[in-house]
Order: structure tokens, then sequence, then C-alpha cells
């Protein structure tokens, strides 16, 4: 059984929740080696992680790997009624609202994604640097777009300005100039600022909205959780390891604005408790040094020695390698992304759960294969001679200039229009001796010396 996920970062299974709650599931189910399995550092392009494969069976995504894990043995049999419609309640709750604040907190402050785009930098080969960060913050700032919290994002400032049309336009220009220059000089002059000044400035605003959004997520969830060891009930459940998908990523990550990090510290101290307690009880803390190393693993001895030494609580298996096609597909797609008529909107490529068009998955690779047989094609043709690049002549395809020179066929060939070259000259020669033979009548008038 292999588990294709994104790579491990801020002492995380994964940088990416659903990831995390599918590492979890798996350590959860199949405790101390009771079922042989792998975690395999990978990435793609489409977001299409986690990815199971078992035997045969190929899974996306938490909610089908985790149906397809328990089976029969769902953990809603231990459940009474209300515990199992919490259950499913909890799991709603947390699809619908984690990635939100995961989304403003790694993603859309642009402080806190240089140290995202950092922990990416050191999990993602070369190529795949310049695209799925990029990708993963566009999708975030579409899906957070309608909260109003773009002051948080300096980015925007440049999107805010080429809006102002009046600014660049006439009298516009001069008027908006002068307001600009009272506001200016205002700030010169002493003034106290009121409450209803500071929740006008925008980065107060954002913030209050941010504090706001994690209020309304951590809240029920330790009002679910209550005195309970788990948020269900007595035993670990799949939402538990749902959960700390997200709460994890929440709660380990040190970036530069803190705010998630503090408000689940300050004023939620029992999820923080039932987060810390997950993550030593199934073991998944990660040094991400000791995870890129296995790449240097040449055998599966070299493996098991390199996880015994760094003493590995996950079966951690060497980084998936990008192959040309690979790097070639994705480079593709990202470019065809620019394509109107094929792009695909940001916030499902980043939504990590929507599963993209057959034709989409596999266009870039065919006009990758396509153009990269024609290049190929015509390399070959002209390094062995059978075309001949044209220097200020005409292009001699295949070295050839005569019909007759490609054999039975050509010879054939030759003759036919050898004598379609003679027809055309006998009914050109035929028309001239017609003209000349044909009368020609003159009218003359003759007068004569009397003027009759």
């Amino acid at each position: 059984m292999e588990l294709y996920v994104l790579g491990p970062a801020f002492g995380c299974p994964s940088i990416d929740a659903q990831c995390n709650a599918a590492i979890a599931l798996l350590q959860w189910r199949y405790p101390d080696g009771e079922k042989e399995w792998k975690v395999i550092p990978t990435h793609e392009q489409d977001g299409q992680l986690p990815r199971l494969a078992d035997g045969n069976v190929r899974l996306r995504g938490f909610g089908n790997i985790a149906r397809h894990i328990l089976g029969a043995e769902d953990d809603s049999a231990q459940l009474d009624p209300k515990e199992h419609a919490d259950r499913t309640a909890a799991s709603s709750f947390l699809q619908a609202n984690g990635q939100t604040l995961l989304d403003i907190s790694l993603y859309v402050s642009f402080e806190n994604y240089s140290t995202t785009r950092s922990a990416f930098t050191r999990i993602l080969p070369q190529h795949a640097n310049f695209i799925i960060p990029p990708r993963r913050r566009a999708g975030a700032r579409a899906r957070t777009e309608h909260l109003g919290i773009s002051s948080i994002d300096i980015d925007n400032v440049h999107d805010d300005l080429s809006g102002r049309t009046s600014n660049v336009d006439g009298v516009g220009k001069e008027q908006n100039f002068e307001v600009e220059a009272q506001k200016r000089a205002s700030l010169l002059l002493p003034r106290k600022d009121t409450l209803k000044s500071l929740l006008k400035r925008p980065e107060h605003a954002a913030t209050f909205k941010m504090h706001a959004l994690a209020d309304n997520f951590f809240g029920p969830l330790q009002d679910l959780l209550g005195d309970k060891p788990y948020l269900v009930g007595e035993h670990m459940t799949s939402v538990d390891c749902q959960a700390y998908g997200y709460l994890c990523l929440m709660l380990f990550p040190q970036l530069p604005h803190n705010w998630l990090h503090l408000a689940l510290k300050r004023k939620y101290a029992k999820l923080v408790r039932y987060v810390e307690r997950m993550h030593a009880a199934l073991h998944l803390q990660v040094n991400v040094d000791d995870v890129i190393s296995l790449s240097n693993c040449k055998t599966d001895a070299d493996l098991q020695g390199r996880r015994k030494a760094y003493n590995m609580t996950l079966p951690w298996c060497p980084p998936a390698r990008a192959t040309f096609s690979d790097i070639v597909t994705m480079t593709l797609g990202e470019l065809l992304q620019h394509v109107p008529l094929l792009k695909t909107p940001p916030t499902v490529l980043a939504a990590n759960r929507v599963q993209a068009p057959l034709w989409q998955r596999y266009l870039p690779a065919f006009v990758a294969a396509t153009i990269g047989s024609v290049g190929l094609g015509l390399y070959y043709a002209v390094r062995t001679g059978h075309i001949i690049w044209p220097h200020g002549e005409q292009a001699h395809i295949f070295g050839r200039k005569r019909f007759s020179d490609f054999g039975h066929l050509g010879s054939a060939l030759a003759g036919v229009g050898m004598l379609t070259r003679q027809a055309q000259g006998e009914a050109a020669y035929q028309q001239q001796q017609q003209e000349v033979a044909q009368p020609v009548h003159l009218d003359v008038a003759v007068q004569g010396e009397g003027g009759a």
C-alpha cells in the first residue's frame, strides 16, 4: 500500500491538510506495522493529493481513502446515533471552514507566504517550485477574495492602484493629487485616533475579520470536544484524523504574522492539548532534512538503516523523482493555463479535491508529445541529409530535383508531366495558326476629284 503526499513541513508530516489527515489515518489504523504501507513524498500540479495505491485500487482525497481503509469496520459502528451525527457534522464543518483559515495564514499574507514558499522549496523539485506554490497562492486568494482581507497582501497594492482610473486622466489627476497632498499634510498634525478611525483602517479591519474567522472555527470544535479525549467519543475516529490534518498546520508553523497560532494558543487550550496529544500518540513528528536525505538511498537495506538511524516512526520512502516527460508536461500545462479557452480556474486547481476533465489532464502531454516528435523528426532529417536546409535557394526535398530520380513511379510522373506540357504547347500552336490564317476585312473609302 502506497500513500502519495506532499512532503513534510513545519514539523508536520505534510504541508497539505488532507495529506496530514491521510497519514494520521493510516498510522492510527495500522500501528506497529500491522500492515505494510509506505509514505512517498511527491508533487502534482492538478491538486490530486493525497493519493492511495492499494493493489489495483487508486483513490484520491481523504474521504475516499478513509472509506477504503475502514471499510466494513467503519468507526460509526462504535458510535450512538448522536455521536454519528456529530461526526458527520464535524467532518463537513472541517472541510468547509478549515481550508479558508489555512489559505489566509499560509498563502494570502505576503509575509507568511514567503515562509511557506521556502518550505515548498525544500520538498519540491526545481521546476515545480516555479509552478505549484504560485498556483496554490492564486487559488487561496481567489477563494478568500470575498472576505475583504486583501490589505494583508501587499501584492494587491498594484491591483488597487490600477483600478483607479481617475488618478491618471485629465483634470481628475490634479484633483486627486490635491486630495492626496492634503491627506499627507494632515499626517504631520497631531491627532488622536478614535475607535471608529482605527476600525476604518484596512489592516485593522482585516485583523478583526481574521480573528472572527478563527473564533468561528475554533469555538465550535472546542465545544464539541468538551472534556472528552476525542471529538465524538472516548475513542479516536476518522474525524479526529481529519481535524488533526487542519489543526496541526495552524498550531505548529512559526510564521511572521502568527495570528492564527496565537489565537489558538491563548483562547483554546483544550484544542491545543488535543492536537499535541494526537501528534505524540501517533508519532507524527517529522524532520524534513531526514526525509529528504532518503533520496540518497540506493537499496532497501540502506533505506531501512537510515530510517532506524534517524528514528523515523513513519514508513517514509525516497521522494518520487520527476521524469523528463513529467517536467515537460507540467511546464507545458502551466503555459497552457495562460490560454483563455484552456485555463482552469485557480479555485479548482488549488482546491485539492476536484477531478479535472479528462481532456484537460491529457492535453498538455499530447501537445508536448506532438511537438517533440515533429521537432525530433525534423532534426533527424536535416542531420542525416534527407532534408537540405535552403541557403538562398529552393529547398530540395530528400536531395532530389527530378521526378525520374524517384524510380519507376517518378519516371511515370515525369512522363505524365511531359505529355501535359506537350499537349499544352500544341494547343497554343494551333490557336496561333488559326489567328494567322483568318482573313482580314478592311473598309476603304475612295474620294474622286469632283468630290462625288
